[in-house]
């Protein structure tokens, strides 16, 4: 696909100010429909999508693996659906709220799951890890960063929490690779591999109808969470997430319909993208201005520069991984030094 010229960014407007009805689909271009699940989380919902593939369907995304998900997916195959049979599910990453009825889907209905190797083997590997062993590594993670010790204990009573939102994955996938080519009834849709908030995230791109589905890459209001996480330690995603973002600005084109996994549908993508560009350039100022001003201190003590406001339980992993893959970027930048003390890693801003 040929790169465009960089134009002056085009506003974000919204073409539908309502999100459809639980259980209820909304065509949002040529044979691409919307519908959104329910969420147990303070994000109460996921955008999914269904694209009409002859006389089948094209599933995008799964919602959490709970039993409440499965019986809206049927009332949606027994209802507006109805007519076409499921041909096959596109995962976008790993992520419960995109992965969790992966092998519920698969097995009722028979049809392959596609997704990109890493988020296929992470995503399986996860669920099939014991509580153990996970609170043992989150908490050797917890403790390294500077987490109070009385906090640990609530933090990990759940144990492996994403084995909660998945059903059983499955045991089989067909390998996405980034830039090819799936055909979807009339239409080419091209895979766009992108990394940061993933690892390998399956973004899906129609030059034929100028919709791209980025899963949770590109969200109209909210960041994406961008972290290292414990079984991942020592990674450096920020770096990867601002690749995959210039990426996707000089590959598509400024009139791109967006449909992303949270929030409305958008027209105004190289807007977003750099408004996420400034985001985020914005957050490395405040912790090397925190660094400044608190000499050398952990992950956690930095927490607050870029999360001000109070972070509830089921935002702590998220804010201290952020915190920490902002502060890794500024490592491998060269701006920022790294030293151990008492088992804790301490991080100094270089004069």
């Amino acid at each position: 696909m040929p790169a465009f010229p960089a134009l002056k960014p085009d506003p974000i407007h919204h073409p539908w100010t309502e999100a459809p009805p639980a259980g209820e689909m909304t065509e949002v271009a040529p044979g691409v429909h919307w519908l959104r699940m329910a969420l147990p989380i303070s994000l109460d919902h996921i955008n999914l999508w269904l694209i009409e593939d002859g006389d089948e369907w094209v599933i995008v995304d799964t919602g959490f693996g709970t039993s409440e998900t499965c019986d809206v997916w049927q009332s949606v195959f027994d209802g507006p659906a109805k007519g076409r049979k499921p041909g096959r599910l596109i995962c976008t990453h790993h992520h419960p709220d995109h992965f969790g009825l992966a092998g519920w889907l698969t097995r009722t209905y028979s049809i392959p799951c596609l997704m990109s190797e890493k988020e296929w083997l992470v995503g399986t590997l996860l669920e099939k890890m014991g509580d153990e062993a996970f609170v043992t590594g989150q908490t050797d993670f917890y403790q390294r960063n500077g987490v109070p010790a009385d906090m640990c204990g609530p933090l990990n009573a759940i144990g492996n929490a994403y084995r909660t939102c998945i059903f059983d994955p499955p045991q089989a996938f067909t390998r996405l690779r980034d830039k090819d080519t799936l055909m979807i009834g009339a239409h080419a849709w091209q895979v766009m591999m992108l990394e940061g908030h993933s690892d390998e995230l399956a973004g899906l791109y129609c030059p034929d109808l100028r919709v791209f589905i980025p899963g949770d890459q590109v969200l109209p209001k909210i960041t994406p969470n961008i972290s290292v996480h414990w079984f991942k330690d020592g990674s450096e995603p920020l770096s990867d997430f601002l690749g995959s973002l210039e990426r996707i600005a000089e590959t598509l084109p400024t009139d791109t319909l967006v449909l992303p996994s949270h929030k409305l549908p958008f027209y105004g993508l190289h807007t977003r993208v750099a408004d996420l560009q400034d985001h985020h350039r914005d957050r490395l100022q405040d912790i090397k201005n925190a660094l400044k001003d608190g000499g050398a201190q952990d992950a956690w003590t930095l927490v607050p520069a870029i999360f001000p406001r109070a972070i509830g339980d089921e935002h702590v992993m998220f804010a201290l991984g952020e915190s920490i893959a902002h502060l890794a970027y500024l490592v491998a930048q060269g701006q920022v030094d790294t030293t151990v003390s008492d088992g804790r890693v301490l991080y100094k801003l270089k004069v």
